[in-house]
């Protein structure tokens, strides 16, 4: 399975850890709060390795399951994130987080009406989390329904304006080449984390998305200079200066279409 391979586990416990004198504890949560903070630096190879080590110490970890699915779907591997959905509902078919994670894996899939029957679920169970909204304004983008927006605003709301989540809407109006909207959106992120890489790189995409290749390089640039590490703006400067903007713009929609 390559990557996934790492994604295996049987349900026992994990290996105990030596800790000496001063040395850290490592649970669940940690490895949970790591993979959250990889996520929010958009590595998500990392995130997904650690992910799964925290299903490894507690497989009833909802956050962990959805996190997973999450970090299949960022990196193309929907086939995978489908599977790994039907395994966490296995265990946890009513929690409207992991039924939402199927929701992003269907519609990225282009399974648009499986994405709008398990978020009908989702919708259906007690206390919807900015997640499940998320999820929801997506399964209707995608389906070309009315609401979409209503989704999305209401997931930003519910989350309290929360930047990253400012950012992921962005990315959900990017993906479907809403750019305008996707602009509105990493703004707002903007102006709360100005110096996160994730979010300059966003920027960036759709600085770039609309035409404006000057402004894309210097968010680029900038993500870099916060994160020298930071490949996806790395990757985005080497295509603009060897193919120019009209090859990055053709395989940026080339890979829209692809996730639709």
């Amino acid at each position: 399975m390559g990557r996934f391979s790492n994604l295996e586990f049987d349900g026992r416990q994990p290996p105990r850890e030596e800790h000496g004198a001063g040395s850290a504890f490592h649970d669940e949560h940690h490895y949970l709060r790591l993979a959250d903070q990889e996520y929010r630096r958009a590595q998500f190879d990392r995130a997904l390795r650690l992910y799964s080590r925290s299903l490894e110490y507690n497989a009833n970890l909802h956050a962990a399951w959805v996190g997973q699915v999450q970090m299949l779907v960022e990196l193309g591997e929907f086939k995978e994130a489908m599977l790994w959905a039907d395994k966490a509902l296995e265990l946890h078919r009513d929690n409207a987080d992991i039924l939402s994670a199927k929701v992003l894996a269907c519609a990225r899939s282009g399974e648009r009406q499986k994405a709008i029957e398990f978020s009908d679920a989702a919708i259906a169970q007690r206390g919807a989390t900015p997640f499940v909204w998320l999820a929801r304004g997506e399964a209707l983008m995608s389906a070309r329904q009315a609401n979409d927006e209503y989704c999305l605003d209401k997931a930003a709301a519910e989350s309290k304006q929360d930047w990253f989540m400012q950012l992921r809407i962005a990315r959900v109006f990017y993906s479907y080449r809403q750019f305008a909207r996707a602009m509105t959106w990493i703004q707002r992120a903007t102006q709360q984390e100005p110096g996160a890489p994730f979010v300059l790189h966003v920027l960036g995409d759709c600085r770039l998305a609309l035409g404006f290749a000057s402004s894309a390089r210097s968010s680029y640039r900038q993500a870099l200079a916060a994160d020298p590490e930071f490949v996806p703006s790395r990757a985005a400067l080497a295509s603009l200066e060897a193919g120019g903007i009209l090859n990055w713009l053709r395989h940026t929609v080339i890979g829209v279409f692809r996730r639709r």
